[in-house]
C-alpha cells in the first residue's frame, strides 16, 4: 500500500475513522450509518482485494478516502502495518474510531450524547482512548438463517447476546486489561488451535498522535491515559456468511495471528452443521442502559453529567 498522492483534506477538529476491509458489502453500509450517525465526520478505508463490490460502494461515499492495497494480509500483522500508517499520516491529532466492518461503537448515553460531545469529556477527563467490550451479537435460531438485507441495520439481524458471564484478567500489554467470556467461549473448543478464546478487550476510540501504535489488532496498544468507563462495539461476525467465510479465510491464509481461532471456528462449523448461540440464556438488545445495567458496560460521574445535560438539552428542544 502506498499514500503517496492521496489527498485527505486537514479540517482539524474532524472525528476520523479508519477500517481495513476485505468484501465487506454485507456489513458495511450499515457500519458505516452507524458511526455516521454518532459523529464521524471521514471514513479511511483500506480495501485489501475485495472482489464483491465493496470498492463501488466505498467510491459512492462523498466521506469515504478508500485505500487500496494488494500485499497480504498476514504478511501485515493483519493489516496494522496498512492501519498505522493511514493513522499516522491523516489522523495526527483526531479523535480516530477504528473498527472492523462488523463493530458498532455504542457506549453510555450512545442515544443522546454523540461522538463529539463524548470526546469533549474524555478531554476535560485527560484521557486519550477509550476501552470496550467486544459483544458478540447473534440471531435467535440457527446462524445460516441470519440472512442480513445491507440496507437495514445489522442489529435487526442480530440484535441477541450473552449477559455473561465473563472473566476479567488483570495486567499484560496496555490497557492491562483482558475480558473472555460470551457465546464463543460457551460454545466453541479452541483448544487444541489456541489457548483460550478470544481477547473481548478494544480500545477502539483513541485521540491519535503520531507514533501510537497498536499491537494486536485493537486488543493491544502503546500506553495511553485511558478514561475511566468501558463502551462497548456490538460485534456482527454470525452472519448467514459466517461459515463461508472462515473457509475462504482458512483456504487463503489470510490471517497471521487470528489463523488459529479460524481453525477452530471451521471444525466448530463442520461438526455442528446446524450452529446456533441463541439459549435460555440470551437476552435482546434494548438500548445501552440496559448494558449498563447488565454490568457489560460501565460510566462514571463525568460522562453521567454529560448524558443528563444532553437529555435537558433535548426536553427543551422539543
Amino acid at each position: 500500500m502506498t499514500l503517496d498522492g492521496v489527498i485527505v483534506p486537514e479540517r482539524p477538529g474532524e472525528i476520523r475513522a479508519c477500517l481495513v476491509v476485505r468484501d465487506e458489502a454485507l456489513r458495511l453500509p450499515s457500519t458505516l450509518d452507524h458511526h455516521r450517525r454518532l459523529g464521524v465526520d471521514r471514513f479511511l478505508v483500506i480495501d485489501n482485494g475485495s472482489v464483491d463490490g465493496t470498492q463501488d460502494l466505498l467510491t459512492a461515499q462523498p466521506d469515504v478516502h478508500m485505500f487500496q492495497t494488494s500485499e497480504t494480509f498476514a504478511a501485515s500483522h493483519d493489516g496494522l502495518t496498512w492501519s498505522n500508517a493511514v493513522r499516522d499520516a491523516f489522523c495526527d491529532g483526531h479523535w480516530t474510531l477504528s473498527v472492523d466492518a462488523d463493530e458498532q461503537l455504542i457506549y453510555p448515553g450512545v442515544e443522546t450524547l454523540d461522538l463529539r460531545a463524548l470526546c469533549e469529556v474524555l478531554e476535560a477527563q485527560s484521557a486519550d482512548c477509550l476501552l470496550a467490550f467486544l459483544l458478540d451479537m447473534y440471531n435467535d435460531g440457527d446462524v445460516a438463517e441470519a440472512v442480513h438485507d445491507p440496507a437495514r441495520p445489522l442489529l435487526e439481524t442480530c440484535s441477541w447476546f450473552d449477559p455473561g458471564p465473563y472473566r476479567v484478567r488483570r495486567g499484560g500489554p496496555f490497557p492491562s486489561i483482558s475480558i473472555y467470556g460470551g457465546p464463543r467461549d460457551r460454545m466453541i473448543e479452541f483448544q487444541p488451535y489456541q489457548e483460550g478464546p478470544p481477547l473481548l478487550t478494544k480500545v477502539p476510540l483513541v485521540r491519535w498522535r503520531r507514533g501510537m501504535r497498536y499491537l494486536l489488532s485493537t486488543h493491544r496498544m502503546s500506553p495511553a491515559r485511558l478514561f475511566p468507563a468501558i463502551g462497548a462495539l456490538l460485534h456482527f461476525k454470525f452472519l448467514s456468511d459466517f461459515s463461508d467465510r472462515v473457509e475462504t479465510a482458512v483456504a487463503g491464509g489470510w490471517h497471521a495471528g487470528a489463523e488459529r481461532e479460524f481453525l477452530a471456528y471451521r471444525a466448530h462449523a463442520h461438526a455442528n452443521p446446524r450452529m446456533r448461540f441463541h439459549h435460555t440464556g440470551s437476552v435482546r438488545y434494548e438500548d445501552s442502559d440496559q448494558l449498563v445495567r447488565l454490568g457489560v458496560m460501565y460510566s462514571n460521574p463525568a460522562l453521567d453529567a454529560a448524558i443528563q445535560s444532553a437529555q435537558v438539552r433535548g426536553s427543551q428542544t422539543r
